[in-house]
C-alpha cells in the first residue's frame, strides 16, 4: 500500500471522528442564517478567504521553490524557473503600466496556445491592474474580431505564427481601429512581423516593480467567453474575489489533489487542457503554480506529443476531459508503465462511465485514483469535486460534494419562479451560490438577470440531483450545449450562422454522440423556396466562419420545417431521434 493511500486512510478516520460535530455545526448555521429548506452546504466547514491579490496568492511561498522548474514546453523544450516567471511577469507589469493608451481596468487579449509564456502574460497584466480576456487561438479571424470588439481589447499578445490571423481580425473590426500586438517566438529564429512588439525585449527589462497600483477585491480581472443559449459567446466577468476564492476552495485539504513542492518532491502535471478555458486556466495553471508544481505545456495536443509527455516527463497528476481519458485507454502505444506514476486523474466536462473508470484502474495496476468534478466558466470554475478524504466521496456517475463556502439547491424546471429546494433524489435545475460566482455577463444585463438573481443564486442550466449523502449527479443539460472534445459549442451560434445563409430559411443544430469526440454538431435546415441545397457549400460556409470543433461533423439534414413548441422553442429532443 502506498504511503499516500495510508496517509489518506489515517486522515479519513480522524475526519469521521469529527463528522457528527461538523454536521451539527452546519445544521446550527442553517438555522441561525434562516436558510430555506433543502439548501445543501458543503460537507466541510466554510474556510477563511483573505482579501489578497491573485499574484500574492500565487507567489506567497515562492522562496520555497524559486529554483525549481515552473514551466516547460513539451514541443520545444523551452523552460522557465519559478524565479524566471516571477521576474518576467514583474517586468511585463512595468511595461504595461507605462504603455501609452493603457489605463487601469483596460482589457488586454491573450491569443495563445498552451505555451510557457501564458502565465507570465496573465500574471503580469493583472499585476498592472488590467483585465485579461482569453481567446481560443484556433478561432477564425471573424470569431476573434467579435471578441476583440465586445471586450474592447486595447493590446494583444500572440505567437508570431498566429499574427496573420490576428492581423486579419483587426482589419475586420468595425469601426476600424489599430490594436498593438506583442508577439512571442515559439520557434527559434522566426521573423517578427513588422510593427509588432517583441515579447522577449519586454520581459528581459527591469523586474523591480516601478509602480503601486491597488486592485480592489471586487474588480474584474478575467474576461473569458462562454457559449450561451442564445446568440454568440458572452464575456464572463470574473473578479479578483471570484478567482482567489476558488483557488482557496480547491485547496481545502479535503479536496486538494496535488502535493506542495518540498525538498526533492515536485508534482509534474501535463497542461493539455487549454489555458484560455477556465478549467485549464484556474484549476490547472494558477492553482498548481501556487504550489510549486512543474507544468508541462502542450501547445498542440495529439496522441504522439501526449505519449512523449508520459514517456519523458512522468506526470504524477493529470487534469483531463473524457476524450483524453479514452485515448489513454485505447491508444496501443500507451502501456501500463506510462501511467503507473500518475496518482490521480481529475476528469471534468462530462461524466465517465463505470466501465471506463474500471479500465483505467486496471491499466494502471490499481495505482490511479480517478475523480470527477463539476464547474462552469461562470463559477471560476469549480463548485463540486469528488474526494477520497470524505466518506462516500467517490461514486460512479457523480461529480462529488460542493466545495466549502458553496451552497446548492435543486429547483423545479417547469416553474422557475418557485425557488424552493427539492429533496434528495429529486431531479431539477441546479442552482449555486458562493464567492466564486461571476459578477455577470459583460454588456448584457438581460442575460445576467436571466441566470443570477438578487439573492446571489446562479442558474446553471444543468439538470441534477443529490443523494442522501449530499453527493451530486449531473444528468442532463437544459442549455443544450454540445460538448466537443471538452469544448462548448452553442447550437444557437451555429443556427444564427446558418440562417444568415442566402439559401436557408430556418435551421436547428443538436449534438449527436461521437466515439472519439464525445459529441459533434448536426444541422437540420429548411431551404428557401425553390432552392436546391448544396451540402458541400453549406459545410464550407460554416467551416470558414468557425473553429474546427464547431463544424458540422454530424452532417446536414434537409427538412420541410423545424419542430417547435407553441412558444417557438426548438424541440431538439425530437431532432435527436432522427437518424
Amino acid at each position: 500500500m502506498s504511503t499516500n493511500l495510508i496517509l489518506r486512510q489515517i486522515y479519513l478516520k480522524n475526519y469521521l471522528k469529527q463528522s457528527v460535530s461538523v454536521n451539527c455545526i452546519n445544521q446550527v448555521r442553517c438555522i441561525s442564517n434562516k436558510l430555506e429548506p433543502n439548501v445543501i452546504k458543503s460537507k466541510i466547514p466554510d474556510i477563511n478567504i483573505p482579501k489578497i491579490s491573485l499574484d500574492e496568492f500565487v507567489w506567497r511561498n515562492l522562496d520555497k521553490w524559486h529554483d525549481k522548474t515552473a514551466l516547460v514546453c513539451a514541443e520545444t523544450g523551452r523552460s522557465y524557473l519559478y524565479s524566471d516567471v516571477y521576474k518576467k511577469s514583474r517586468a511585463l507589469a512595468n511595461f504595461l503600466y507605462k504603455f501609452k493608451g493603457l489605463k487601469q481596468g483596460d482589457t488586454v487579449a491573450i491569443v495563445l496556445p498552451n505555451v510557457p509564456e501564458y502565465p507570465i502574460v496573465m500574471l503580469g497584466a493583472i499585476k498592472a491592474g488590467l483585465k485579461v480576456t482569453t481567446v481560443n487561438p484556433i478561432y477564425t479571424s471573424e470569431e476573434i474580431s467579435r471578441q476583440f470588439v465586445d471586450s474592447d481589447t486595447k493590446l494583444i499578445f500572440t505567437l508570431t505564427e498566429l499574427w496573420p490571423n490576428i492581423n486579419n481580425a483587426i482589419k475586420n473590426l468595425a469601426p476600424k481601429r489599430d490594436i498593438p500586438i506583442v508577439t512571442i517566438e515559439h520557434q527559434e529564429n522566426q521573423t517578427v512581423p513588422s510593427g509588432t512588439i517583441k515579447f522577449k525585449e519586454i520581459v528581459d527589462g527591469n523586474n523591480k516593480l516601478e509602480f503601486q497600483r491597488d486592485t480592489d477585491f471586487e474588480d474584474v480581472i478575467l474576461l473569458p467567453y462562454s457559449s450561451g443559449t442564445t446568440g454568440f459567446p458572452k464575456g464572463v466577468e470574473l473578479t479578483m474575489k471570484n478567482i482567489v476564492s476558488n483557488l482557496h476552495q480547491v485547496n481545502a485539504r479535503e479536496f486538494r489533489i496535488h502535493n506542495e513542492t518540498e525538498g526533492s518532491h515536485q508534482d509534474v502535471v501535463p497542461t493539455v487542457l487549454p489555458i484560455f478555458h477556465i478549467f485549464g486556466m484556474v484549476t490547472t495553471a494558477l492553482n498548481l503554480l501556487s504550489s510549486g508544481c512543474k507544468l508541462v505545456t502542450v501547445p498542440r495536443f495529439g496522441s504522439k506529443i501526449f505519449f512523449n509527455v508520459l514517456e519523458n516527463h512522468r506526470p504524477t497528476i493529470a487534469f483531463l476531459v473524457p476524450p483524453i481519458v479514452l485515448m489513454l485507454l485505447n491508444n496501443p502505444n500507451i502501456q501500463s508503465r506510462h501511467i503507473e506514476q500518475i496518482r490521480t486523474i481529475v476528469s471534468g466536462a462530462a461524466p465517465l462511465g463505470a466501465a471506463d473508470i474500471e479500465r483505467i484502474h486496471k491499466k494502471s495496476n490499481g495505482k490511479i485514483t480517478l475523480l470527477q468534478g463539476y464547474g462552469l466558466t461562470e463559477t471560476s470554475p469549480t463548485t463540486h469535486q469528488q474526494s477520497t478524504f470524505i466518506e462516500n466521496g467517490v461514486k460512479l456517475g457523480g461529480c462529488g460534494y460542493n466545495l466549502p463556502n458553496t451552497e446548492c439547491k435543486i429547483i423545479l424546471t417547469d416553474d422557475v419562479s418557485d425557488k424552493k429546494g427539492l429533496g434528495p433524489n429529486q431531479s431539477g435545475e441546479l442552482l449555486l451560490r458562493g464567492p466564486q460566482v461571476m459578477k455577470g455577463y459583460r454588456n448584457n444585463s438581460k442575460a445576467t438577470k436571466d441566470v443570477l438573481d438578487s439573492d446571489g443564486w446562479f442558474r446553471t442550466g444543468d439538470i441534477a440531483h443529490y443523494d442522501e449523502d449530499g453527493h451530486f449527479f449531473i444528468t442532463d443539460r437544459l442549455k443544450e450545449l454540445i460538448k466537443v472534445k471538452g469544448f462548448q459549442v452553442a447550437p444557437a451560434e451555429l443556427e444564427e450562422l446558418l440562417r444568415n445563409h442566402p439559401d436557408i430559411e430556418d435551421a436547428a443544430v443538436v449534438g449527436i454522440p461521437h466515439r472519439d469526440y464525445g459529441e459533434v454538431p448536426k444541422a437540420f435546415i429548411v431551404p428557401k423556396k425553390d432552392v436546391m441545397i448544396n451540402f458541400s457549400k453549406i459545410q464550407e460556409y460554416v467551416a470558414a466562419k468557425v473553429a474546427n470543433y464547431k463544424q458540422l461533423a454530424g452532417g446536414i439534414v434537409v427538412m420541410g420545417n423545424i419542430p417547435k413548441s407553441a412558444s417557438g422553442k426548438i424541440l431538439r429532443r425530437q431532432l435527436k431521434d432522427i437518424k
